[in-house]
């Protein structure tokens, strides 16, 4: 996908991009017997919409049909908010900002819910892989997302600027989905605004449905390694941040230093490499506490 000015980064693009990546769905002969898989688009939704909001309530079966008409209109990027889609609502933006900058455990383990819940990972078939390098391709060739911005996908919820992801080799996904998502409902409200880029992504086929047809992140030609992380509870986060392998990924051509841009800085942090020289960039992460210095 070439940089144009077609290209933009949304909540649509973003949940049809996460489609391609779900977990096998069950055959014909399945549902004709009536089961189940709960990989439908609108139970996918819901559970990104729960990612946001924790206590969100999920439709009722009144409202399941006006629902999946918005989970629909969503993807395609029709509308950008709804009733029960509350993309609008400040205070629920604010909620969500706040949770993952000052209580990123709790946002990534709602991430790492829905990843296990609905993402193909693991496999053979590279899905995860496939689905990073999308992502990693839309944002690349939107120009109106600034080399500058921040995006809080660092194993621990570090910033990490857009131009510093071009050097990066090393994924987590949870980590990596959920600062894509907060950055799209903190920055990007309009949904609208990938409707022509999902029409690249899924050509109109004479009132058909929508298929996708698109090889995108064939453009990412560097390695990419995703991992997961299987305790969210060994996370850091607050004053005392583990960054190290977060700033390992990010290198500059430069000078081979890292310009990671960890949340919540702490002017008394300092980091020491494992020769104790000061740094600023890797390694271990320390702080200090009325004159003695804590591990």
């Amino acid at each position: 996908m070439t940089k144009n000015e077609n290209v933009r980064l949304s909540g649509g693009i973003y949940f049809t991009l996460l489609l391609q990546a779900r977990k096998p769905r069950k055959g014909v002969r399945e549902h004709y017997r009536g089961e189940s898989d709960g990989l439908s688009a609108p139970k996918m939704l819901v559970a990104l919409l729960k990612v946001v909001i924790p206590d969100y309530n999920e439709p009722t079966a009144t409202t399941k049909a006006t629902f999946k008409g918005n989970t629909s209109d969503y993807k395609s990027c029709k509308i950008s908010k709804s009733v029960y889609l509350p993309f609008d609502d400040s205070a629920v933006v604010s909620a969500f900002d706040s949770r993952v900058t000052t209580e990123y455990p709790r946002a990534l383990s709602m991430m790492s819910d829905f990843v296990a819940g609905f993402i193909e990972s693991g496999t053979s078939i590279k899905k995860d892989e496939r689905l990073v390098k999308a992502l990693l391709e839309i944002i690349e060739a939107d120009h109106s997302i600034d080399d500058t911005q921040v995006f809080y996908i660092g194993d621990s919820g570090q910033g990490i600027t857009k131009a510093n992801l071009r050097s990066m080799n090393n994924f987590c996904l949870q980590s990596f989905l959920l600062g894509v998502w907060h950055f799209i409902i903190v920055n990007r409200n309009d949904n609208k605004a990938g409707k022509a880029t999902f029409d690249l992504l899924c050509p109109p086929r004479d009132g058909a449905e929508r298929k996708h047809e698109g090889k995108l992140g064939d453009a990412i030609t560097r390695a990419i390694n995703v991992t997961q992380i299987k305790d969210v509870g060994d996370v850091a986060c607050g004053t005392l941040e583990v960054a190290g392998e977060a700033a390992s990924n990010v290198t500059s051509e430069d000078s081979g230093a890292s310009n990671l841009q960890p949340i919540n800085t702490d002017p008394k942090r300092i980091t020491v490499n494992n020769y104790g020289t000061v740094q600023n960039q890797k390694f271990i992460s320390i702080e200090t506490m009325n004159g003695d210095i804590k591990l």
